[in-house]
């Protein structure tokens, strides 16, 4: 259907897998042909064959030895260095070596990188799969995409019955929204690359968890607590001082939320660099948009407010649209009118040059404990996973699949081996919900323009682990960060609270929870 959709519109062909990648270790033919339509740029390095769409940003570092390359941005809060290539030398240079992790850990930004040494490639996802990603081996030879259908496109494959099974199911949309579980995606021939996770290609691929590697001690005294604080709270800063020096039109998408209230007092001292924008494309997203005009309006940084049509007919070209944001999404990710409209809408009128996006930092807010109004979790087990993936309360042949695909991902990916300070819930919140769910999505929203994440950054993470579970719950720790970035932006006690965080709502959920973790 995609394919006749797009042979008469050669103006649409663009947005299909509009800033993706593809890297194998086979060459492919026929770029000016379906799924490409002469949109992607190629390029052979260290033995194997890169595919970019024309927007998406590429960088590739050789010392004839080791070859480097990511597809995507990073910049080094540590180091205060924005150059993709000169971050590329350092992992050249520190291949093989317990450096290589840490400089991995110290990056943030939304990529898939790696480097080939011997024709043999070890290969990452940012810290939170902000970046969607997967991989699989036909044959011998190796594909890596940003998107799932494109390698599905490549060799034909249909989707898994077991997937369409699940996206038939009346509660899937439920619970975040339509995302597959653990490391699935569409095609059962193909595996979402998983974060924290090292990828290796000789032939086959193969895997190993390399983080979280250590216990973190919990701060309890006020001098440790203060310390964390301040510590996370300069690397945002020093992110938001690279964002506004690497990217061209930095927005900041402001909201009255803890989340984008802390990246926006980050800013702080760099405030003429960056606009704000906010958008309406449902009512209840009008408590935002009051907060977003009135915190940009006292520190006078410039606001940009889209009202998103609400009819489908004020959307040129609506429909085929849709067709090509599902074809992406491998089919599995059904979208609420009013976010397509919003997608395509900006596309066409936000000048933005990158989105400064607040997510990742719910890991660091116990997310899934304030869900579930709870303040403690069960232990780990393929029961608690499936729990917080989706409600399964009266199909219980379809949870016990879902048990055991979860017993497969929780074995496969080493689970029983992270460190007790690392709970379950927020590492199943951390690796399969942002994973996959916000992997997914963010490719989408990238439909219209590119998005950075200050967050996403594991040394940043693993600092804010060591703050106790109830300040962690209790959003203490983003408040007492936005206080030492902005004292101003903290005083004016401005936050707007997601119909999410409703207590009433967290307590049903919460009902539901345990009615599911005794049910057979």
């Amino acid at each position: 259907m995609i394919k006749k959709a797009l042979a008469s519109r050669p103006d649409l062909q663009k947005y299909l897998f509009i800033r993706g990648f593809l890297i194998s270790s086979n060459r492919i033919d026929k770029l000016d042909d379906f799924p490409f339509y002469g949109n992607w740029k190629e390029k052979e390095f260290g033995g194997f064959w890169f595919y970019w769409h024309n927007l998406t940003n590429t960088s590739f570092q050789s010392d004839g030895e080791h070859f480097s390359f990511l597809c995507g941005h990073c910049y080094h809060p540590f180091s205060m260095e924005t150059d993709e290539n000169k971050i590329l030398q350092s992992f050249n240079h520190s291949f093989g070596t317990a450096k290589y992790h840490q400089l991995l850990d110290e990056i943030t930004g939304v990529y898939v990188m790696g480097t080939i040494c011997d024709g043999k490639m070890q290969f990452y996802v940012d810290a939170a799969g902000m970046q969607s990603a997967a991989c699989c081996a036909v044959g011998s030879k190796l594909y890596i995409s940003s998107h799932p259908q494109l390698i599905a496109d490549l060799h034909g494959f249909e989707m898994d019955p077991f997937v369409k099974e699940l996206i038939s199911y009346k509660w899937y949309k439920r619970l975040l929204g339509p995302y597959l579980p653990a490391d699935l995606t569409p095609f059962s021939e193909v595996k979402r690359i998983v974060p924290s996770i090292a990828y290796h290609f000789d032939g086959a691929v193969s895997h190993k968890r390399y983080w979280p590697r250590k216990e973190v001690k919990t701060a309890t005294a006020p001098k440790d607590y203060q310390r964390v604080i301040e510590s996370a709270a300069d690397i945002l800063r020093r992110n938001m001082e690279l964002i506004s020096k690497k990217f061209d039109n930095p927005w900041i998408s402001l909201t009255g939320g803890i989340d984008s209230n802390t990246t926006f007092a980050a800013a702080n001292g760099f405030y003429d660099r960056f606009h704000t924008f906010s958008y309406l494309s449902a009512p209840k997203e009008e408590p935002d948009v009051e907060a977003a005009k009135k915190i940009a309006a006292a520190f006078r940084v410039k606001h940009h407010l889209f009202e998103i049509p609400q009819s489908n007919e004020d959307i040129r070209d609506y429909e085929t649209k849709v067709l090509i944001q599902a074809h992406n999404s491998g089919y599995v990710a059904p979208r609420k009118e009013n976010e397509s409209r919003k997608r395509f809408y900006l596309e066409q009128n936000c000048d933005c040059g990158v989105e400064v996006k607040s997510w990742v930092s719910e890991t660091i807010r116990a997310y899934w404990y304030k869900y579930f109004a709870r303040k403690k979790m069960p232990k780990l087990s393929p029961k608690l996973f499936r729990n917080l993936y989706k409600i399964f309360t009266t199909n219980r042949k379809l949870a016990h699949k879902i048990d055991r695909i979860f017993a497969e991902y929780i074995r496969a990916y080493e689970y029983d081996t992270i460190p007790s300070c690392y709970s379950p819930a927020d590492m199943h919140y951390h690796e399969v919900s942002w994973g996959s769910w916000g992997g997914m999505n963010i490719s989408e929203m990238k439909y219209c323009f590119d998005i950075t994440f200050p967050y996403n950054n594991r040394a940043f993470l693993e600092l804010l682990f060591a703050v106790p579970l109830e300040k962690r719950i209790s959003d203490q720790h983003h408040l007492d960060m936005k206080k030492y970035l902005n004292r101003e932006l903290s005083e004016m006690n401005i936050r707007v609270v997601n119909k999410e965080e409703t207590k009433f709502r967290a307590r049903m959920l919460n009902l539901i929870f345990s009615i599911n973790r005794f049910l057979p």
